[in-house]
């Protein structure tokens, strides 16, 4: 895993992106994530030197490649054993790569609200047919044995040691 730099700029671009976007219609959190999600882009997207594409199948292109940025809220930096997720209704998405972004934040309301992002870290890439191929499905509610995390939505679950380093 690599931590990636951010600053004010990009925060506050992120956030008004998410009012100006407000909630997607797939969205399993019902917009919450939006911001944290447009700020895992940003700084990928930084990192690579790249610009953020915004088109509904992927959100990066690098080197004729379209990734699609997939970003978790935490209030713990990610370790290897975490999982990285793709939920089902994303399924129509079609990029090359998926890149997961965890966000670690200061705190967590009891409305599922994160605030204060300070750290960024790219947990990895996989391509997107081999995710599906090896990832676990999840279904709504789920509770999965090996973190004790009970799924929001059916989705498709990885450890953050299943993914590669590279693009």
């Amino acid at each position: 895993m690599e931590q990636l730099k951010f600053d004010d700029a990009m925060k506050t671009a992120a956030l008004e992106w998410s009012l100006e976007l407000g909630s997607l219609n797939n969205s399993i959190t019902g917009g919450r994530g939006n911001v944290a999600g447009r700020l895992g882009e940003l700084a990928l997207a930084k990192h690579l030197g790249i610009e953020v594409q915004d088109d509904y199948s992927y959100d990066l292109v690098k080197d004729g490649k379209t990734i699609e940025v997939k970003t978790k809220r935490r209030t713990v930096d990610p370790q290897e054993h975490y999982d990285v997720s793709v939920a089902e209704t994303s399924r129509h998405q079609r990029p090359d790569v998926y890149a997961f972004i965890s966000i670690t934040f200061d705190r967590k309301d009891d409305r599922g609200w994160y605030y204060g992002a300070e750290r960024i870290w790219l947990c990895g890439y996989m391509d997107c047919d081999q995710y599906f191929a090896e990832a676990r499905n999840m279904k709504k509610g789920q509770r999965d044995n090996s973190n004790g995390f009970k799924t929001h939505a059916d989705m498709y679950n990885m450890a953050i040691s299943q993914l590669r380093e590279t693009l």
